[in-house]
C-alpha cells in the first residue's frame, strides 16, 4: 500500500467519514431540540389545562349562584304574589323572571300612552311591593327593566297593508310601535317616581330604566310562548300587548362578559 500521505483516497475518505459526523450531530441536535420543544409544549399544555379547568370551575359555581339567585328571587315573587296574578291578569315567567301585565284589563287604550286609572290603581299595589321583595337582593341587581311591548297591528288601513306583505308598510307600523310602546314605559316609570311610598326612592332611580320594544317579542297561541318563525296567523295580539317588569343581575353581566370574552379568542 502508499503511505498515506501519497493515498489519493485518503482525504477523501477522511472528509466523509467528517461529513457524516457532522450530519449525524446535526440530526441529534434537531432530535435534541425536538424533544424539548415537545417538552415544552407538553409542559405548556398541561398549564393550559390546569387553567381551564379553574376557569371552568369558577364559571361552573358563577353559574350555580346565578341561577341559585334566580330561583330565590322567583320564589320571593310568587309568594308575594300569588294571589294576585289572576285578578291582576299577570304572570311571572320562572326563566326570565319577567312579570308580565297584560293589557286585557286595567291596561292601556289602543294607540294611547297614558296610565289609565285602573292601571294606575294596580301600580300602586303592586310596585312597592315588588320593589322591596327586589331590594332584598339590591347588591346582585345592575337594573330594573320597565318594558313596554305591542302587537304588530296599528290601525285597520296599516294593518291591511301589513297583511298585504309590504315592507314600507311593515316598517311604519314597527316604528309608530316602538315610539308607542316606549312612551307606555316612560309613563309607567314617570308614575313610580312620584310614587311616595316607596323606601330607598336614590336606590330605585339608579336601577329603574324605560325601554320600549314595539312588536319585536310577539306572544303566540294560548300558551302565549314567544312566537317563532312565521307567526302572522299564531299571534295572540292580547297577550302582545302588556308591560314587563324584569330584573337583570350582576351574574347576567358576568356571563355576558364571558361570552364575549370566548367569542374574541382565535
Amino acid at each position: 500500500m502508499q503511505p498515506e500521505e501519497n493515498n489519493i483516497y485518503a482525504l477523501s475518505i477522511a472528509d466523509a467519514m467528517a461529513a457524516m459526523m457532522l450530519i449525524f450531530t446535526l440530526v441529534l441536535l434537531v432530535l435534541a431540540l425536538r424533544l424539548g420543544s415537545i417538552q415544552d409544549k407538553t409542559t405548556e399544555i398541561e398549564r393550559l389545562h390546569r387553567l381551564l379547568d379553574a376557569a371552568l370551575e369558577h364559571n361552573k359555581n358563577e353559574a350555580q349562584q346565578y341561577f341559585s339567585m334566580k330561583q330565590q328571587i322567583y320564589q320571593a315573587l310568587l309568594k308575594e304574589f300569588s294571589v294576585d296574578l289572576k285578578k291582576w291578569n299577570a304572570r311571572i315567567d320562572k326563566n326570565s323572571l319577567a312579570f308580565i301585565m297584560e293589557n286585557s284589563k286595567n291596561g292601556f287604550e289602543a294607540g294611547k300612552s297614558e296610565v289609565p286609572p285602573e292601571f294606575r290603581a294596580m301600580l300602586d299595589q303592586f310596585v312597592p311591593r315588588y320593589i322591596k321583595v327586589i331590594h332584598q337582593y339590591g347588591q346582585h341587581v345592575n337594573e330594573i327593566r320597565i318594558e313596554g311591548h305591542t302587537s304588530s297591528e296599528w290601525g285597520v288601513n296599516l294593518a291591511e297593508c301589513q297583511e298585504a306583505g309590504s315592507e314600507v308598510c311593515k316598517k311604519s307600523v314597527y316604528l309608530k310601535n316602538m315610539r308607542l310602546s316606549q312612551d307606555r314605559a316612560m309613563s309607567v316609570l314617570n308614575y313610580i317616581l312620584l310614587m311616595e311610598n316607596i323606601g330607598d326612592m336614590a336606590w330605585v332611580r339608579s336601577k329603574l330604566t324605560a325601554n320600549g320594544l314595539s312588536s319585536s317579542h310577539l306572544l303566540c297561541g294560548k300558551q302565549k310562548v314567544p312566537c317563532l318563525g312565521n307567526h302572522s296567523e299564531l299571534e295572540n295580539r292580547e297577550a302582545s300587548r302588556r308591560v314587563e317588569f324584569s330584573v337583570r343581575t350582576d351574574a347576567e353581566s358576568k356571563i355576558e362578559e364571558m361570552m364575549k370574552a370566548k367569542n374574541k379568542r382565535p
